[in-house]
């Protein structure tokens, strides 16, 4: 105990390795962690490098810039952030009800971004650690190395992701950076030919999603022990909740549980969510992290 409280208090007595940069993410990063002389870990640390401050530059701009200025934050899900944007900004014109049309095009807008980038996590990123084992070769496990040796699911993968920005270039006009949400609604419709465009493909991307789905449950039921227990950690949730109390991606009240599932809080309406939560700065990431008010920062 001890030699274990020497160690922490005096971390130049310890050795530093560096990840740097990590390539699974979708953005920039690094991890470095201090281990012993015996290679125990005495400390990890995820360093998010980026500086945004999206907060303040936005100050002072016209509220119609909002939802497409706010977007630049990323070219992986700037849809996410062009609806929070433009639903913010439905509070400031006064649409606290929008047309049920405009409601369904934004819907479908970040339905297409939810299967676009998960698709490009699960199968760019993830995928080559599932199907090749997490201490295969470097130089095979990439998505390079899937598509040789598992061309199927490579190509699915990437046209998968591809019907995703194509549901996102019909309702936003691009498929990265589009402008189809404003301050109130949407500027676009859908016409009948871009319905009739993305129909036609639906049953095969639904097949495919579901091949994905089955091939991950396989893989757990192969080997129950790695994947119980890799990246299995207690934690505690939030989420936005539907009328029928199920999950909802776009709009809701908010729902909180512990990590034991107990309600924390329920049907709070989310833009009082500066009541439940707080944010934390590190001296050593740009990354904010935010905690649950009611467990504090340390278990939130």
């Amino acid at each position: 105990m001890s030699h274990q409280l020497e160690t922490a208090s005096h971390p130049e007595n310890l050795r530093r390795v560096a990840i740097d940069p990590v390539s699974r993410v979708e953005g920039h990063g690094k991890v470095t962690l201090l281990l012993d002389e015996h290679n125990k870990v005495h400390q990890v640390r995820l360093h998010i490098v980026e500086f945004r401050g999206f907060e303040k530059f936005i100050q002072g701009r016209p509220y119609w810039e909002v939802p497409v200025m706010v977007q630049r934050l990323c070219g992986i899900c700037p849809v996410s952030h062009h609806l929070a944007a433009s639903k913010a900004m439905d509070l400031i014109v006064g649409a606290k009800h929008l047309t049920p049309t405009a409601d369904k095009i934004r819907r479908l807008m970040h339905y297409g971004q939810i299967l676009q980038s998960h698709a490009l996590h699960f199968f760019h990123l993830s995928s080559p650690d599932l199907l090749f084992g997490f201490d295969s070769d470097l130089s095979k496990r990439n998505i390079v190395g899937v598509a040789e040796k598992y061309p199927d699911t490579a190509r699915q993968g990437v046209l998968l992701r591809k019907f995703g920005q194509e549901v996102i270039r019909h309702t936003a006009g691009k498929r990265i950076h589009g402008t189809g949400s404003v301050p109130g609604g949407v500027n676009k419709s859908l016409t009948m030919a871009e319905r009739d465009e993305l129909l036609k493909d639906i049953y095969q991307i639904v097949a495919w999603s579901r091949d994905a789905v089955h091939m991950i449950k396989e893989m757990h039921n192969q080997n129950p022990a790695l994947y119980n227990s890799f990246g299995s950690f207690r934690a505690n949730f939030m989420s936005l909740v539907g009328h029928s109390g199920a999950l909802d991606l776009y709009h809701g009240a908010l729902r909180g549980r512990d990590d034991n599932g107990s309600l924390l809080f329920d049907g709070v309406d989310y833009q009082n969510y500066t009541e439940l939560i707080e944010e934390e700065v590190k001296p050593w990431s740009y990354m904010k992290f935010p905690y649950l008010k009611a467990l504090g920062s340390q278990h939130g």
